[in-house]
Formats: structure tokens, sequence, C-alpha cells
């Protein structure tokens, strides 16, 4: 699942970890074709009964982190899998 939100992009991804899934998301600060952006990868976070729901969890996860990095808090919010 890829979308834009207030100038990241946003890719969510799933994969299979045994009976569950595990969401994971890589974003990106939307550039001009002459800038190379850097991009941020979430690690694995939580695991969920059905892909479905981990997708959904990955996407407000990465919401969260875009709105904490527009809010001008000092450093990227490593992935800890446990929020």
């Amino acid at each position: 699942m890829q979308f834009e939100y207030r100038g990241f992009n946003i890719e969510c991804a799933t994969e299979a970890s045994g009976a569950s899934f595990v969401g994971s998301v890589t974003i990106s600060r939307l550039q001009n074709d002459d800038d190379e952006g850097e991009t941020f990868n979430s690690g694995y976070l939580k695991s969920f009964p059905t892909r479905l729901q981990a997708i959904g969890y990955a996407r407000i996860w990465a919401e969260m982190w875009c709105d904490e990095q527009l809010s001008g808090s000092s450093s990227p919010r490593p992935a800890t899998g446990k929020d």
C-alpha cells in the first residue's frame, strides 16, 4: 500500500510471521526532481492475525511518525515495534 501524507511518501508492507502478519513502513519526504530525499525504514512493527490489521496499524504508525517529524521533534524516532 503506497500513499502520500503531509509531504511524505509512505509505503506500507506486510510479511507473514508464522500464523500472523507483521507490518513495516518505508517513509520518504516528497522532493523535487533535483533533490534526493532521505528514507526512513520502520523495521518490523507489531504482529496481527490478519494482513489487513497489520497494514492498518502500519498506516496509522506512519502518519503519527510524520506528524512528529513536522511538529519539530529533534530526531526521527526509531522503530521499536512496541508502540
